[in-house]
């Protein structure tokens, strides 16, 4: 017999919570890119021509770089998922959360290579087929003073399965 899950409620103001986010999932797709059309970097999947124009522009404009993440829920009935970090080197950045979110799962993630480019593309074949425990994270602190409103991160590691070729679709 399947275990229960605990059930949850609360009978009083003082015990409700905000609402998060908590599923196990599955990585099947990672790539990474830059925003800027005239890059060699140039990746349509990480900086989908759907998003809103100004914000295309503005990370164009800023040449920015971003890792982004499709993660199959293996344990809710949801649609796959998608997250975006930001490449950076600067401390408390959506890159930062993720990298220290990986290193505490104890997750094996391959970042050899000689070039910048090669470490990234090893990285996000490193990624696919990883499964977590997905937690979303609220308010995380950042060094400007603002915060990050929402991300999920990965809080524990199940292993890694293989994957198959996942449908190239710009979402």
């Amino acid at each position: 017999m399947a275990e229960e899950r605990e059930i949850e409620v609360a009978f009083t103001p003082e015990e409700f919570v905000e609402p998060r986010r908590e599923f196990r999932g599955r990585i099947v797709r990672a790539e990474w890119g830059c925003a800027d059309k005239e890059s060699k970097y140039y990746n349509e999947w990480v900086f989908p021509t759907q998003a809103p124009a100004d914000i295309r522009e503005r990370q164009a404009e800023r040449q920015a770089y971003a890792l982004r993440i499709e993660i199959m829920p293996v344990d809710r009935p949801w649609n796959n998922l998608y997250e975006w970090y930001s490449l950076s080197q600067v401390r408390l950045s959506k890159w930062d959360y993720f990298i220290r979110a990986l290193t505490a799962t104890k997750a094996e993630i391959d970042t050899r290579g000689n070039t910048v480019e090669e470490r990234l593309n090893n990285f996000c074949r490193s990624l696919v087929g990883m499964e977590f425990k997905w937690v979303e994270s609220t308010d995380l602190p950042t060094l400007g003073g603002r915060t990050i409103r929402r991300l999920l991160l990965p809080t524990e590691y199940y292993g890694k399965t293989e994957v198959g070729e996942v449908e190239k679709t710009v979402i």
